[in-house]
């Protein structure tokens, strides 16, 4: 799908991941300004080295911020509009993380704060940041992304699928809260996902029937446009061949 963004200011959080990689590249190539978000500054620098090209020059930038506390959310939403002059009408959240433990293993509560923290308080804290951006331009977009795992977990997954369970509690409720002001909160519910570190650990014996990040960001494009103009709170599955 291409998107005609020319003139949207677009936050991507994980953009410059194995997923947000992508997403971010295929925005910024519809003529988005885009603020690229990571925890670290080196994985940012190197995105912006190899798809920061001339053509681009003042519409993108990268931030280095923990979007899993209020400070590093609210930080994220204030460096968008400093950089571009005006509140930022989307927010694209593919922050996430995986790690499975059974719920009698040693660091199963390590786990569970982990997968709780960066899946579901990182999708809070950026979702509520946004929220007084988009009023005060009385509209616009956030679009997070979960996993089919969420619900039919299997064993030692119970935090991973919690927290993306809760994911889709959160955008459920929050669309409710907020569509009469014009602001679509939706979810994307993948199956596997084609990243070189789920290359890595799951081997590339089904790779054909992965979801790629392609995928995930023509979906992106779809919610966050008017052609999704009447959608709220919805779950988008892309689940490919799986």
């Amino acid at each position: 799908m291409n998107l005609e963004a020319t003139g949207r200011i677009v936050i991507i959080t994980g953009g410059a991941g194995g997923v947000g990689s992508i997403v971010s590249r295929r925005w910024l190539d519809a003529g988005a300004s885009l603020l690229v978000v990571d925890h670290r500054q080196a994985t940012i620098d190197a995105w912006l080295s190899e798809n920061a090209q001339s053509g681009s020059t003042g519409r993108v930038a990268g931030l280095a911020t923990d979007v899993t506390t209020e400070a590093g959310a609210h930080a994220m939403v204030s460096e968008a509009q400093r950089l571009f002059g005006n509140p930022a009408d989307t927010l694209i959240h593919l922050v996430g993380g995986f790690a499975a433990a059974a719920v009698e293993d040693d660091n199963a509560s390590t786990v569970w704060d982990s997968m709780i923290a960066v899946n579901l308080s990182s999708a809070f804290q950026c979702y509520r940041a946004m929220l007084p951006a988009l009023r005060a331009r009385k509209g616009g977009w956030i679009v997070g992304l979960s996993s089919r795992v969420a619900n039919n977990p299997g064993p030692r997954l119970s935090a991973y699928a919690a927290s993306k369970a809760a994911l889709g509690a959160l955008t459920a409720s929050l669309s409710a809260e907020v569509r009469a002001a014009g602001i679509h909160v939706n979810l994307i519910v993948a199956s596997t996902i084609d990243t070189p570190a789920n290359r890595k650990s799951m081997g590339e014996a089904k790779v054909s029937s992965w979801v790629t990040p392609d995928d995930i960001a023509d979906a992106t494009m779809y919610l966050c446009s008017d052609m999704s103009r009447s959608v709220h709170g919805a779950t988008l599955e892309v689940f490919a061949n799986a």
